[in-house]
């Protein structure tokens, strides 16, 4: 799955929504509301748009009943602690719920002030308006109101509760109730002709579905949905972090919300939630996430000195799991938190504005954590993966925090054989845990990217790869899990390099894709609505191994004519050495690599150009039948290999292009990776983490140089 995306045309283009808090007896007025319309500069002028979606929310009506649905009746508020809750004791009846529609609708009303407000702003900045939606609260029908009153010509007092009735006439009641109010809605605002606003829908105000002997939110919510569908409106809904609300989330779309975003609660929980974990939760399920702060909270809550850094984790990890681009976003700020942040004295709450503006504009980058306050629960970068990345011709190990910067990095040749390769992956493991023991941070495994068939499950290469004398049948994750306390996953490099474009590369946010690692061999990785493809035996994507010449010379896998012989870094040394005569004597005097071959092209050697450009039209065609079969929207190509330049790469495109189905041809995108020859390292790195870390956008690695570094 992905996250609930962002600027759909039949939600009016919602990529950013701002819950508003309303109070009873207080109307909203345009100067509170330009800050969430528009950005501010400096001197207090609107120069841009901010907000593009308005949720209006009501706790409390005037006679001090409650909108909302449930009382909290322990100490904490967030979840903590002796928490637990009951249907509010103070339900709401249709005088409170009449109230809230000309807060909402009236003259003067909150949609009236937004409306003027969106204008005027408009005019400042200089731009033509496009409608900002409008979501409006549906106050929740307490089963606790046994008289909530009459809604017709009958004088029938609706009553919520079960007392004096089953629960089926109760919940028939709650819905004709819900309805009335709904169809108030569309009636008033058909009345007020707003010019600036579009209603975009409904807001389910309780954070959970409930169901017992006494209630039934079940069958309301199934019911209501299709009333406020058939007005052409959507139903919105925001609930908590819970196991039971994840459950509810995986089909939620099915049966009772178009759309939901997940509260992370990271903000007010101690410890155990993570944004990493609720990213993941939010990403499953379709559903987007919400983003939370708040200036001031009279809540019973122990990690108040926590909030600036917490609040910093948000918008970082925004972009590390693309949410801030790949998902549609809920914000809550608590009451008027955006005028006070543009207004505060504090430099940090001030930067807090501008910030929120970027990430709501998606170009916030990733800064920097401040420094964490004494005794402080959450210590952002503190874990990190060690990754091997074994290939052919280098042994590689990096140690990868989980924004997907490489802390530390060493190589060496490829040992010749394969105990002196298991020695050296355990020493080299050894040595990333010796450097994170050393620099506080918390390993959470190891991941290892190898050349090979793995049998994924196991831990363990099945079939050897030529490039790596005699690397077959090896239990490669019993031999490092003996030596060292930590768990740890092996896949092949073609998978790993895959991983790494999709969570820290160019495949970010992109479900269907195509990844080719061009080294000494050629791997591959394909990724099928967003999940990794593996196959019975996690021998997908064996890209280097496509036949292109039925004639042509034996294949360490068996078979004759693998694109691998023809267009990997070994195999464009074997097809000059054997077909092209000008090159062969360079070749037979071991000094002809790929890289010289490359840069022979780019002195003009026509022969070198000849072979590069017959070696990229070989890729092409093995390519080709994977984009038929596939429908990918991108190919992304990664590896040493990258700097063979235009004679190579354009051949492979045009034969992509000209041998694949031209609908799915003219749709595809062909990128070459940022990652370079870090894609390995941070594939096996990603791993590790596990999936929490599949959806983050790329940081850009940067690893010391090494003395004697040479390509894969």
């Amino acid at each position: 799955m992905s996250y609930l995306k962002p600027d759909q045309p039949e939600y009016n283009h919602l990529r950013h929504l701002v819950l508003l808090y309303g109070a009873a007896g207080r109307p909203w007025t345009k100067e509170e509301l330009k800050y969430y319309v528009a950005h501010l500069d400096s001197d207090g002028r609107p120069d841009d748009w901010f907000y593009d979606s308005f949720l209006f929310i009501n706790t409390k009506f005037k006679s001090g009943a409650d909108c909302v649905a449930d009382v909290n009746l322990g100490k904490s508020m967030s979840g903590e602690g002796d928490f637990f809750a009951m249907c509010s004791p103070n339900p709401s009846d249709k005088d409170d719920w009449e109230e809230l529609l000309d807060f909402y609708l009236g003259k003067g009303g909150a949609l009236q002030t937004l409306d003027d407000t969106v204008g005027e702003m408009s005019a400042g900045i200089g731009s033509a308006v496009c409608k900002r939606n409008v979501v409006l609260t549906l106050p929740y029908p307490h089963i606790t109101q046994e008289a909530f009153g009459a809604i017709d010509g009958s004088g029938h007092n609706l009553n919520f509760s079960i007392k004096g009735q089953s629960l089926s006439p109760a919940t028939d009641s709650r819905l004709k109730a819900e309805t009335w109010f709904m169809e108030e809605v569309v009636r008033r605002w058909s009345e007020r002709r707003y010019k600036n606003l579009n209603l975009l829908g409904m807001y389910w105000i309780f954070e959970t579905v409930y169901r017992s002997w006494e209630v039934d939110d079940h069958i309301l919510l199934k019911e209501l949905r299709k009333v406020i569908n058939s007005k052409g409106l959507k139903f919105l809904w925001i609930p908590f972090y819970a196991t039971y609300n994840f459950h509810l989330l995986e089909s939620y779309q099915d049966y009772y919300f178009d759309a939901a975003f997940l509260q992370p609660n990271f903000l007010f929980y101690k410890e155990g939630k993570t944004i990493e974990m609720a990213s993941a939760v939010a990403k499953k399920c379709g559903a987007g996430l919400e983003m939370e702060y708040y200036m001031d909270l009279n809540e019973p809550i122990s990690i108040k000195n926590e909030r600036h850094i917490r609040f910093r984790e948000y918008l970082n990890a925004g972009v590390k799991y693309g949410y801030m681009n790949g998902s549609a976003c809920a914000h809550f700020q608590g009451a008027g938190s955006l005028e006070r942040m543009y207004n505060h004295k504090d430099p940090v709450e001030r930067e807090f504005y501008e910030d929120i503006y970027h990430f709501v504009n998606g170009t916030y980058q990733v800064k920097t954590y401040p420094p964490p306050p004494p005794r402080c629960i959450f210590v952002p970068g503190s874990r990190a993966a060690v990754a091997i990345d074994l290939g052919g011709t280098n042994l590689r190990m990096g140690v990868v925090d989980n924004s997907g910067k490489v802390l530390h990095w060493s190589q060496v040749e490829t040992p010749p054989d394969k105990q002196l390769i298991l020695h050296s992956v355990v020493a080299k493991v050894q040595e990333g845990l010796r450097f994170c023991k050393a620099n506080g941070l918390t390993p959470v495994g190891v991941g290892v990217s190898t050349g090979g068939r793995v049998d994924f499950e196991k831990g363990e290469v099945v079939d050897s790869t030529s490039l790596i004398p005699g690397w077959k049948n090896v239990e490669i994750r019993n031999a490092i899990e003996s030596g060292v306390d930590i768990s740890v996953v092996v896949d092949n490099d073609g998978n790993c390099s895959a991983v790494a474009e999709r969570v820290f590369g160019k495949a970010k946010c992109v479900d269907n894709f195509i990844s080719i690692a061009l080294g000494t061999g050629i791997g591959g990785g394909i990724y099928v609505d967003g999940k990794l493809l593996r196959g019975q035996n996690n021998f997908t994507a064996e890209i280097g191994h496509v036949s292109v010449n039925s004639d042509g010379p034996l294949c360490s896998c068996g078979n004759r004519g693998c694109v691998e012989l023809y267009a990997s870094g070994s195999g464009l040394v074997r097809w000059a050495r054997d077909e092209f005569p000008l090159l062969s004597d360079l070749a037979a005097r071991d000094s002809l690599s790929a890289k010289e071959i490359g840069d022979m092209a780019r002195s003009g050697d026509r022969v070198a150009i000849d072979l590069l450009k017959k070696a990229g039209e070989k890729l092409g065609i093995a390519v080709a039948g994977f984009v038929n079969i596939f429908n990918p929207s991108m190919i992304v190509i990664s590896g040493s290999l990258l700097g063979l330049g235009a004679p190579y790469f354009d051949a492979f495109e045009s034969t992509v292009r000209s041998r694949a189905i031209k609908p799915t041809a003219d749709a595809l995108r062909i990128e070459f990776s940022d990652l370079r020859n870090e894609a390995g390292i941070l594939g096996a790195a990603a791993t590790a983490f596990g999936d929490s870390m599949a959806g983050p956008l790329r940081v850009k690695a940067v690893k010391p140089k090494q003395d004697g570094e040479t390509d894969d």
